[in-house]
């Protein structure tokens, strides 16, 4: 099979496996756009690139958690409502199943499957946990990582998309014994603003050095970071030499794409 990646920016990227499309997470806000959190404000500090082609007919999208730097306005308007949707349940009522017909909204550890022109994709939802524990993630809003297998003939290749989450030793038991050829990791240090709360949260998603761990520990094939540099409330810039001793690791800039296989 041959498999392509294209970060857009943000937490969104997509997928191309042969003829069929896998994207995540559609935020597609233009640059300078402002989101509000209530709590503080964060900047889109670069647009998405990409072409409306390349989002349309996609076949499986899959949706971490409903905060507007995963999904806004903009990107739900590229799910076609026919297009195949796994989604963490806080999106329900984004995703009303009059509109979207194929959705389906899993809690951590439920499976479903897929055959799209003959490449199998299984998709499992494992724990995103979205600061350094689950308490905290509970106030932020914990989302679904995803765990996929696909696999055409005797071809077989695994991707786990871990959502916003902070790598720690429990990751590795939910996601079993597999052998991970694709790691997409959602990266940046983001923080809740720059107030106290923000000091006695802590970051929300991964750093550099949990990212190190997570290759160190699960022994990808591939690991690519993304989430990183778009907003302004993603407080760690990831550059050339910040996995540079770590080969397996592939930096892709927004609207670049690399092939897998």
């Amino acid at each position: 099979m041959k498999i392509s990646f294209k970060w857009i920016g943000g937490a969104t990227w997509i997928m191309q496996i042969d003829t069929i499309k896998i994207a995540c997470d559609p935020v597609l806000c233009p640059k300078d756009h402002i989101q509000d959190y209530k709590y503080f404000k964060t900047k889109r500090l670069n647009a998405p690139v990409f072409d409306e082609s390349e989002l349309r007919n996609v076949n499986l999208w899959l949706l971490t958690h409903n905060h507007e730097d995963h999904i806004d306005k903009y990107g739900i308007k590229m799910i076609d409502t026919n297009a195949s949707i796994v989604s963490h349940e806080s999106l329900k009522s984004y995703l009303k199943k009059d509109i979207y017909k194929n959705v389906q909204f899993l809690k951590w550890n439920q499976n479903t499957a897929f055959s799209f022109s003959g490449i199998s994709v299984a998709v499992k939802a494992v724990p995103a946990i979205h600061a350094r524990n689950k308490l905290l993630g509970n106030q932020i809003g914990n989302g679904n990582g995803y765990l996929l297998e696909i696999s055409k003939g005797k071809f077989d290749y695994s991707v786990y998309i871990t959502g916003d989450s902070v790598y720690s030793q429990g990751t590795r038991n939910y996601l079993g014994s597999s052998n991970i050829d694709l790691i997409i990791a959602n990266a940046g240090a983001a923080m809740v603003g720059k107030s106290l709360l923000s000091r006695i949260i802590g970051r929300i998603t991964n750093n550099s050095n949990d990212i190190k761990r997570m290759i160190t520990e699960l022994h990808p094939g591939v690991l690519i970071p993304v989430h990183w540099g778009t907003f302004s409330h993603y407080s760690e810039a990831i550059n050339s030499d910040t996995f540079k001793n770590y080969h397996n690791v592939k930096l892709v800039n927004i609207g670049e794409g690399v092939t897998l296989s």
